[in-house]
């Protein structure tokens, strides 16, 4: 079955004549190529959906220069019964995406992002992550490392060309209020990338979870809004902090426990008597000096 014919099952049949500009207005400005006919045959099939369209273009535009000989390689997916035909349709979009990344860090990247429903700080998610992988790597080769393998090899440049491209596509939400350093998934985006890891691969999305949970026991987003615009800040969940200077001084309570009282004053006795040596050291060593001398002298 081809991708068109499986599109057809996606067809609507009374889109109004405000639904199809709007879709032909998004698809022409996106600087999609095909007649009007063809386009708005795209349009019914993917339910004049903003989401889907938009995605479609970026796709069409990043890997097939606009044309619309790109919809051959959307993949089939099996239709779900009573499944809304316009999420249908992201998800066959999201699909092609997530073929054209197989392998890449920016699929690994977007997979664990998918974990979380809110912001994720870029410096502590590499932390976390990056710990994670060396501690896996020296320790066991197993199918989370293999997962991680992408990101372990990208240097910080290459990051921000990873995050800055996946922006491109419209995987990842523009900055908030210009804070680049949050990295937000649409809710669509969102849903597809965490389902597929949680179905496909369940022990990676166990222990990625794990890890995510970790980076916000550590990290918490917090969103204030003032003058109806958010301020996003980051800080130390202070729970966490607690508990993390209590262990500091239970360290610094074992450290001092380390010495008895008496190896203490056997050391401050040892101390005295190597300074009490060093001093009559010193002496002799004056008194051969003023005997050599006086003997210069008698010579």
């Amino acid at each position: 079955m081809s991708a068109s014919s499986t599109e057809s099952h996606l067809m609507i049949t009374h889109l109004t004549q405000a639904d199809q500009e709007q879709g032909l207005t998004l698809l022409s400005a996106a600087g999609i190529k095909g007649s009007p006919e063809r386009l708005r045959q795209v349009v019914e099939r993917y339910q004049a959906n903003t989401m889907a369209l938009s995605l479609l273009a970026t796709y069409l535009r990043r890997w097939y220069a606009g044309r619309l000989n790109g919809l051959d390689t959307l993949p089939v997916l099996p239709l779900s019964a009573g499944a809304d035909p316009a999420i249908q349709a992201v998800r066959q979009v999201l699909a092609a995406f997530e073929n054209k990344m197989q392998g890449s860090s920016d699929l690994t990247l977007l997979t664990l992002l998918s974990l979380s429903d809110q912001p994720v700080p870029q410096q502590p998610l590499k932390a976390v992550f990056r710990s994670t992988l060396m501690e896996r790597w020296l320790t066991r080769r197993d199918e989370y490392v293999r997962f991680l393998g992408p990101l372990g090899r990208l240097s910080e440049e290459h990051w921000h060309w990873v995050i800055e491209n996946l922006r491109r596509l419209k995987l990842l939400e523009p900055p908030r209020n210009g804070r680049h350093d949050l990295l937000e998934l649409p809710p669509a985006v969102r849903d597809y990338f965490r389902t597929r890891l949680r179905t496909n691969s369940p022990e990676v999305f166990r222990q990625a979870e794990a890890d995510m949970e970790k980076l916000f026991r550590e990290t918490v987003v917090d969103f204030q809004y003032r003058h109806g615009r958010p301020a996003v800040t980051t800080r130390l969940d202070p729970v966490w902090a607690a508990k993390r200077q209590a262990e500091r001084e239970q360290r610094r309570r074992t450290l001092a426990i380390l010495w008895q009282q008496t190896e203490l004053d056997e050391a401050h006795r040892q101390v005295q008597a190597l300074r009490q040596s060093l001093q009559s050291l010193s002496e002799h060593s004056r008194r051969l000096q003023a005997a050599m001398h006086l003997l210069q002298q008698e010579t």
